[in-house]
């Protein structure tokens, strides 16, 4: 069903060959969105130097996301193009929270977007798992500060320090023990409680950096895709269907069955199996042995 390109190869006539491209981030996203594309299509990328990001939601909430991940990546991709001059951006987004069926589990979702005036194309990828240090705790000495740093990552994963109702005393991207043993003991004698949180933007936290990456390369593979039944590009993976039957009673699962394939622009779809083969799940993650 799909046009398939291998990794290294450029597709001849696709349309996006060699476009002017606009990378709207200004936390170093551009290491990880612009290889994949480069390679695939050989754009020629801008970076939006100057563009404030933070303006359209942070994640220690001192500015609010405006609507959804997909939304505000589309803000920031238009932003980006008109910096920059361009009719083709790129841009992500990222959302952490509750895992929505494992308790005390975090999740993580990056989504990617490239937006194309010229044609009216926009192409979505993401890369969604509890691979993440998102998490954030309080804390009254530098014992339960020092445990949560070595838990996150510290000092390659920063950390940020908040304290309620103070939202002046917010510091971020602390990223060296000195540094933090400087800090937080005077907001400690001071405010008693003090927050500290992973610092989730992408150039202070490796981990987030490395699920963007792979967004970026399922979004470049997707733009390099052609769809066979209207030659848009932008042909791939946009959705998953549920339901691998259990192997002991034959019954539908929450486990994904399949992955749906579709085009950008056209009605075309279809099924792809599970990359790993998988056609059935064990008893013990069937809701129906296992209630």
């Amino acid at each position: 069903m799909t046009q398939h390109h291998d990794s290294g190869a450029q597709p001849e006539h696709h349309p996006l060959l060699g476009r002017r491209v606009a990378v709207a981030t200004m936390h170093g996203k551009e290491a990880v969105l612009v290889p994949p594309l480069q390679q695939r299509l050989g754009i020629e990328a801008v970076l939006a130097n100057g563009l404030d990001t933070d303006a359209f939601g942070t994640f220690v909430g001192d500015v609010p996301r405006l609507g959804t991940a997909l939304e505000t990546a589309r803000r920031k991709a238009r932003a980006g193009m008109e910096r920059c001059g361009t009719r083709t951006a790129i841009a992500s987004e990222g959302s952490f929270g509750p895992h929505p069926s494992v308790p005390l589990l975090p999740l993580a979702a990056e989504l990617v977007l490239l937006l194309d005036d010229e044609l009216g194309l926009e192409v979505v990828a993401e890369d969604v798992g509890i691979e993440t240090n998102f998490a954030g705790v309080d804390v009254t000495d530098m014992a339960a500060a020092h445990a949560f740093a070595q838990r996150i990552g510290f000092p390659s994963h920063q950390l940020v320090l908040m304290v309620a109702g103070e939202p002046s005393a917010t510091v971020r991207g602390i990223g060296e023990r000195e540094r933090l043993d400087a800090l937080l003991p005077p907001l400690l004698r001071r405010h008693g409680i003090v927050q500290l949180r992973s610092d989730m933007r992408a150039d202070r936290n490796p981990t987030r950096m490395r699920a963007i990456a792979r967004a970026a390369e399922r979004l470049a593979e997707r733009v390099a895709c052609r769809c066979v039944g209207c030659g848009w590009p932008g042909y791939g993976a946009i959705d998953v269907e549920r339901g691998l039957p259990c192997a002991e009673c034959g019954e539908p699962s929450e486990l994904v069955r399949a992955v749906v394939h579709g085009c950008a622009r056209c009605s075309v779809r279809h099924e792809v199996p599970r990359s790993d083969g998988r056609t059935s799940c064990d008893p013990g993650q069937c809701s129906w042995c296992n209630p």
